[in-house]
C-alpha cells in the first residue's frame, strides 16, 4: 500500500527522527531511573500492531530509535520489530540496552538484522559499583556479554554494529569515570558518551554533579584529556556556568518553554507502545496529538495539533514544555530546570493519568532499598 506524500514537511519520506518503545517495563532498577518514582501502565507492541508500523510509520522514518526507556532485548517481539524496521528500508536503526540480555543468540539477531548502533549503559568501571547503581543487574555477566558480541562482531565485514557505552555522572560514581575510559577502549567500544541525569526526585538533587560547577568542569576536562590520550571518541557535556540559576517556583501553572526547538528543527516524534504520538516527551502531560494504531501517520503528521506544536515551536513558544531536557543544543545549561524531571516543575504533569505520582519511591523491594542504602542514596 502506497502512502500519498503531500508537498511540505514529508516531501522527503525519510525525514522524520523518531524514538520509541516497544515496552514500558524493564527488567532492573537502576537508582537514578525515573522508574524508582513511578510506575507506568504495562504496555508492550504486539506482532499486528508492529505491521502496521512498518506499512504506516517506518516508510517514513530517517533515523529509528527502537528503545527510549525501556529494555528491548528481553522483548519476544523486537527481532520482529527490528526486521520490519529493516524491511521498509529505514536507514539508521538504534536500539539502547542494559546488556543484560545480549547473548550470543542475541548478538547474532542485531548483527545479521542490520542494526547500525548498538548503546549499552554501564555507568561504572568497577563490578561494586555497578551493581549498586544499577541493581539487578550483573556486572560480570554483562561484561561477559559485551566481549562476547565483540567477538562475534569481528566476522561482520561491515562493522556494524558500532558499540556506544554510556555513564550517567553523579556523586556516587564520578570517581570512576576516567578510568571507564580505558575499560571501554579495552572491551572493544566505538565511542563513549558522558552526561548528567534527569533530577527525579529532589532527594536525587544531592546526588547530581551540575551544583558543583567547579569540581564538574575538572573532571569533564580530565575526560577529555583522557579519550584524546586513550584514542576513543568520546562525548563529554559542555562545561556548567559558575552559577546555575536555581529553579524557584516548584509548581508551575501554565509553562512555556521559550528558546530553539529541536523537536520542531528536526522533526523529532516520539511514540508510545500503545501507538501514542507525541512531538516531544517533555509534553506528554498534554495528551497524545494522535495514534498511530487508530489514525494514518501522515494524518497525525499534518494534523492540526501537531503542525500548530511545530509552527509554534519553530518560533521559540513551545506551550506546556518547562524547559529543555532532551536535546544538548537547546538545554540551557544555566538554568536547574534543564535537569529537573517535569513532574517536579508542573502541576498537571503530577497527574498524569497513565502514572502512578508519588514523591516517594513506591514498591521497593528490600534489595532495592539495600542497594540505595549502601551507596548512601537513603536515611
Amino acid at each position: 500500500m502506497k502512502i500519498p506524500i503531500k508537498q511540505g514537511l514529508l516531501r522527503n519520506r525519510r525525514h522524520i527522527y523518531m524514538t520509541m518503545d516497544l515496552s514500558t517495563s524493564c527488567d532492573i532498577h537502576c537508582v537514578q531511573c525515573f522508574r524508582e518514582i513511578l510506575t507506568p501502565k504495562p504496555i508492550k507492541t504486539g506482532l499486528e500492531q508492529i505491521r502496521v508500523l512498518e506499512r504506516e510509520v517506518f516508510p517514513f522514518l530517517k533515523w529509528l530509535s527502537l528503545s527510549c526507556t525501556g529494555e528491548p532485548l528481553y522483548l519476544k517481539n523486537f527481532p520482529e520489530a527490528l526486521s520490519a524496521a529493516k524491511r521498509a528500508g529505514v536507514p539508521f536503526i538504534r536500539i539502547q540496552s542494559n546488556g543484560t540480555h545480549l547473548d550470543e543468540e542475541r548478538s547474532r539477531m542485531l548483527i545479521e538484522g542490520g542494526l547500525n548502533y548498538l548503546g549499552i549503559s554501564l555507568d561504572a568501571s568497577t563490578r561494586e559499583t555497578f551493581e549498586k547503581i544499577r541493581a539487578g543487574a550483573s556486572w560480570d555477566s554483562v561484561i561477559g556479554n559485551i566481549k562476547d558480541f565483540v567477538r562475534i562482531r569481528k566476522a561482520n565485514p561491515t562493522g556494524l554494529p558500532q558499540l556506544g557505552f554510556n555513564f550517567t555522572l553523579m556523586k556516587q560514581n564520578a570517581d570512576e569515570a576516567v578510568d571507564f575510559i580505558g575499560l571501554a577502549k579495552e572491551l572493544g567500544a566505538d565511542v563513549l558518551s558522558f552526561s548528567h541525569f534527569f533530577i527525579e526526585s529532589w532527594e536525587m538533587r544531592d546526588w547530581s554533579l551540575i551544583y558543583d560547577p567547579p569540581r564538574a568542569n575538572a573532571l569533564y576536562a580530565r575526560l577529555r584529556s583522557e579519550a584524546a590520550r586513550v584514542g576513543i571518541r568520546t562525548l563529554v557535556p559542555e562545561d556548567l556556568p559558575e552559577r546555575i540559576q536555581p529553579f524557584v517556583h516548584r509548581d508551575l501553572e501554565n509553562p512555556c518553554y521559550r528558546g530553539k526547538c529541536a523537536s520542531a528543527l528536526e522533526s523529532w516524534m516520539f511514540l508510545m507502545p500503545d501507538g501514542d504520538c507525541f512531538p516531544c516527551l517533555n509534553l506528554q502531560d498534554r495528551g497524545p496529538i494522535g495514534n498511530v494504531f487508530e489514525t494514518p501517520f501522515s494524518e497525525i503528521w499534518y494534523g492540526a495539533r501537531n503542525q500548530r506544536f511545530r509552527k509554534q515551536a519553530l518560533k521559540g513558544i513551545v506551550e506546556g514544555c518547562d524547559q529543555c531536557k532532551f536535546f544538548a543544543f537547546t538545554a540551557d545549561l544555566s538554568n536547574e530546570g534543564t535537569y529537573l524531571a517535569k513532574r517536579l516543575t508542573t502541576r498537571s504533569a503530577a497527574e498524569m493519568d497513565y502514572h502512578d505520582h508519588s514523591e516517594k519511591i513506591p514498591n521497593r523491594s528490600p534489595s532495592q532499598s539495600q542497594a540505595l542504602k549502601t551507596v548512601g542514596l537513603t536515611e
